[in-house]
């Protein structure tokens, strides 16, 4: 056992350094020192410790795996020196597998597995993941493990097969793994910081609103259970069972769960002369009761963009006559005139609605008070939202922000 801690120890400052990546390019020698405790298992002040290390130190440069320097006059090692031209037996008795080796096989298993990946952020983790491995010979990020790599990509495979569909979280763990709650257990995490990091929609998504692994992953449309879509008024929707007619449903409104969108054929809005999208959920709700006109459909918005709600939002402006007013309401802050522009990405005719200068100036006292720093940050992207500069101005005069509930008040 004392030979492998020896062995392993040395391998690992072996893998940290240069002679790794770069052999033949340093005379630095890998070693461990004692007295910087970098054998911290090496206690020669028991002595019965110190004589099975000096015992294993001792076989292990007989068999020229290593050399060994000494205390004067004293039984205690003061460094042990790898040998680099016994690395293959050195990794053999360590019971691990060369870092080439590893990265070797990690490239093949992600040009296997994904080379044909057509979804754009796993194609462009793989590059670097293959990059990162070839050069590197590390685990690509965030894996630290072969296995877990494997696992992985078996998941970023069947997720990329779906084309966008969505799918229970657990179905997709079960379809991979065998095992319902694989995925969420020790996949969930790694998954989604490779996707935070490379999916530039769900990274803008987050930085309008925070969102936890939940919502995250239903943007993704990984669904832990079927997100629930609200909307109420002037709205018919067809499927091959029938008609859902949501005005029926009165000021309460109707929630329809993610899966009912793959089975909408048609929306009719052919009574509908105007579309509201409110963000948030209470300004929603009180809407609807004292608000609402006839011939208007409100859309619960909910903060973010998932591939299913985006579909919904594109039905209904698509099926919208071309008179209808399409409006939006969200908080009069950064995040609001993010959300803005990526629905109105979507819907082109989109307007801004109790969002301006005015609004601004009429709520300032129930405004939510703003850091120096976001003021500055606000003032820097002013350029990139032209529609609401008047609110910034005032925004910035004011030194606050105004959220949907100030106009409850």
């Amino acid at each position: 056992m004392e030979q492998a801690i020896i062995i392993s120890r040395l391998l690992d400052k072996y893998e940290k350094s240069r002679h790794l990546t770069a052999p033949g390019t340093t005379g630095r020698r890998v070693m461990l020192r004692v007295e910087k405790r970098e054998l911290p298992e090496y206690n020669y002040e028991d002595a019965a410790i110190r004589a099975r290390y000096n015992r294993a130190a001792h076989k292990l440069e007989r068999a020229q795996l290593v050399s060994t320097e000494w205390v004067t006059a004293k039984p205690v090692i003061s460094s042990v020196i790898l040998n680099l031209d016994k690395l293959e037996p050195c990794y053999a008795l360590a019971g691990r597998t060369h870092p080439r080796e590893l990265a070797s096989r990690a490239v093949a298993l992600l040009s296997s597995r994904l080379g044909q990946a057509a979804t754009p952020w796993i194609a462009v983790w793989r590059d670097e993941a293959v990059r990162q491995a070839s050069q590197n010979l590390r685990m690509p990020f965030p894996c630290k493990s072969l296995p877990l790599l494997e696992d992985l990509v078996a998941a970023l495979a069947a997720y990329d097969a779906l084309e966008g569909r969505p799918i229970a979280m657990r179905v997709l763990s079960s379809q991979c793994f065998h095992d319902s709650k694989l995925f969420e257990r020790e996949l969930r995490d790694p998954f989604l910081k490779i996707a935070q990091k490379h999916d530039h929609a769900l990274a803008e998504a987050c930085g309008q609103a925070p969102m936890d692994m939940r919502a995250q992953l239903a943007f993704l449309g990984i669904h832990t259970q079927p997100e629930l879509y609200a909307l109420a008024g002037s709205c018919k929707l067809h499927t091959a069972a029938g008609i859902i007619d949501v005005a029926a449903a009165g000021s309460y409104g109707l929630e329809l769960p993610s899966s009912v969108i793959d089975l909408i054929t048609a929306v009719d809005l052919r009574c509908t002369q105007r579309v509201t999208f409110i963000e948030n959920k209470t300004n929603y709700t009180a809407y609807l009761v004292s608000e609402m006109q006839p011939g208007e459909l409100v859309v619960y918005h909910g903060g973010f963009l998932s591939a299913q709600k985006r579909r919904l939002f594109g039905m209904i402006a698509g099926a919208a006559p071309p008179e209808t007013q399409l409006r939006f309401w969200a908080d009069i802050d950064l995040g609001g005139f993010r959300m803005f522009t990526q629905l109105r990405e979507l819907i082109p005719q989109l307007v801004p609605m109790r969002m301006s200068a005015e609004s601004v100036t009429a709520h300032r006292y129930t405004g939510l008070r703003r850091s120096r720093s976001y003021l500055t940050r606000l003032r820097q992207a002013r350029p990139e939202f032209p529609t609401f500069s008047d609110a910034i101005e005032k925004i910035l005069e004011y030194g606050v922000t105004i959220e949907q509930e100030s106009f409850l008040s």
